[in-house]
């Protein structure tokens, strides 16, 4: 687990902790590919990051315009890089490509040795196409700062705020993933202490009893359950993972992968890409039990979503899913029929759920509905469940119809208008908006 790659089910979690604390500064020790950092500071929080591997201290230089020292050790590879043009991402693709290479590496046998040669020999279009991939927002995120070294001292250091960490499940994960990456770059390297998991339950029972912290680890801790607040149940043949708070909390939440449910060839738009004025959307009809599973994933665990609605719609750009939508037949009026929850993806594209709601109102959505529930309805009705006084959401796409005690009641008139025009609609106002913002910034410089 110590590649970087937090589990959605996990970073979810992790977002409805941060939502109901009421903070607004976080300490994320073992940031790894920054998964959590990027979910967490774009909840207007102030993220400061920490990481011991050259590839994190290397993404950090480019969110931060800071710049790490490194040299190139292997001749191999210093003549590859040497024919590579300057950019901003340059030393980060290095150690992609070097993390990459790796696994072929040791050349001992034939598998290994055509794979090695076919990357080596392929090099110049793997770092113009990832200078292409990561150009598009891949980095359209904000730190406030980086540490270079030992996340515990980086957590029991912290000025103030919420540490958050999924340290190493097994000891000497860093070194073992990243031999080859620590032998062929020279740079100055962090002073810190291998981890050892089996020192993390006194450790994390005395962080937890000290300051506000959070973690996750693949062991249920017998002396911690009074601090858990989490269980991720991955399935069969992986660990369950579980989620201790220190923050005030009464609940626990769990997830569980619907193994029926993620045997699908849906892809989903990944968190890099970003929508163009040239991105095709399509919609599709759905079974509910279809848009279980990503409920659990990226909807808020706040609310329980999990059961309920009639059928469902996706969409998608480009052939990759983003959207996606339940509607409910019982809990609908003649005129207007209920959306039972709608959700997108975690992305780099500004205001994709306000993308989804101008997708709800089009003519081919109404008659998906009328298809399904055998009556034409006006427009679209739904739930937010807060305490605010409105919703940022649906406010200017929905209308606000009622305010009752920690819920507001929304709606709206479908458009006679397909999706490709609701679509071009919605980019041109989020490109408005966006360069209003970027100029309002630069005059207020």
């Amino acid at each position: 687990m110590f590649i970087g790659s937090v589990p959605p089910e996990v970073r979810t979690l992790f977002q409805g902790l941060v939502h109901e604390s009421g903070h607004k500064k976080f300490y994320i020790g073992c940031s790894g590919n920054f998964s959590v950092d990027k979910v967490i500071a774009k909840m207007d929080c102030e993220v400061h990051s920490n990481d011991v591997s050259l590839y994190s201290r290397l993404v950090a230089d480019v969110v931060l315009d800071t710049d790490t020292e490194i040299t190139v050790t292997s001749e191999d590879l210093r003549h590859v890089f040497a024919l590579w043009p300057e950019t901003k991402y340059k030393k980060l693709i290095q150690v992609m490509f070097a993390m990459r290479l790796s696994k072929f590496e040791p050349r001992k046998n034939d598998y290994q040795k055509s794979f090695y040669d076919v990357m080596m020999t392929d090099s110049a279009r793997y770092y113009e196409s990832t200078v292409e991939k990561l150009g598009k927002g891949a980095f359209d995120f904000k730190i406030k700062s980086f540490d270079f070294g030992d996340f515990i001292g980086f957590l029991k250091n912290k000025d103030g705020g919420v540490g958050i960490s999924f340290p190493p499940t097994y000891k000497a994960g860093y070194e073992k993933i990243y031999d080859f990456v620590e032998k062929s770059f020279e740079y100055d390297r962090p002073s810190y202490e291998i981890f050892d998991p089996k020192s993390a339950e006194a450790l994390y029972g005395q962080m937890l009893k000290d300051d506000q912290n959070i973690f996750c680890s693949d062991q249920d801790f017998e002396t911690l359950q009074g601090y858990k607040t989490g269980v991720v149940r991955l399935g069969s043949g992986r660990h369950s993972l579980y989620v201790y708070s220190s923050l005030q909390n009464r609940q626990c939440y769990y997830y569980e992968r619907n193994a029926k449910a993620f045997k699908s060839d849906i892809e989903l738009l990944s968190n890099e890409e970003v929508l163009t004025e040239k991105t095709k959307i399509t919609v599709k009809l759905c079974a509910t039990d279809q848009i279980t599973y990503f409920k659990h994933l990226f909807m808020s665990s706040r609310v329980n979503y999990s059961a309920g609605g009639d059928f469902g719609v996706m969409f998608f750009a480009d052939g990759k899913a983003f959207g996606f939508a339940v509607f409910s037949k019982m809990l609908s009026t003649m005129e207007l029929c209920y959306l039972h929850s709608d959700f997108v993806v975690p992305s780099q594209t500004k205001r994709l759920s306000k993308l989804l709601l101008f997708l709800l109102r089009t003519k081919e959505v109404r008659r998906f509905i009328a298809k399904k529930l055998t009556h034409y309805y006006d427009g679209l009705k739904t739930t937010v469940y807060t305490d605010n006084a409105v919703s940022m959401k649906y406010r200017s796409v929905f209308e606000l119809d009622r305010r009752d005690k920690g819920k507001l009641m929304y709606s709206c008139k479908f458009k006679d208008e397909s999706i490709t025009q609701a679509y071009s609609q919605w980019f041109n106002k989020t490109k408005t908006s966006h360069a209003r913002n970027s100029r309002n910034k630069v005059e207020a410089q």
